[in-house]
């Protein structure tokens, strides 16, 4: 259930063209940087812990959003505005959610 909680949180945050929201945990984040993960080419192994993967997708977010559409520029948003809590142990819902986020059709169905 969490996976999906995770997914629909962040879905909805990007959706909103007025952006006011902030990611709530790492459970989102994780699915954020499976979704941006995707929309930037960006490749990884499904245990890679979350903290490289949103380092990666911080190094490849474009510095100027003006030429991207809202929920693009929310996404990135949200990611670059959240710190990682870190777990002792990395919960597998991570790697669930990310992987969720790189298989997601979000942006294709959205256009």
């Amino acid at each position: 259930m969490v996976p999906f909680c995770a997914k629909q949180g962040v879905e909805r945050k990007i959706s909103f063209q007025d952006f006011l929201s902030a990611m709530l945990s790492d459970y989102e984040c994780a699915y954020a940087c499976g979704l941006a993960a995707k929309k930037l080419n960006i490749s990884f192994e499904r245990q890679t812990p979350l903290a490289e993967v949103k380092k990666m997708v911080d190094a490849a977010i474009p510095k100027d959003l003006s030429d991207l559409d809202y929920q693009t520029t929310n996404l990135y948003k949200l990611i670059a505005g959240y710190e990682l809590e870190g777990f002792s142990e990395t919960p597998e819902e991570i790697a669930v959610l990310l992987e969720m986020g790189r298989k997601s059709d979000f942006f294709e169905c959205s256009n």
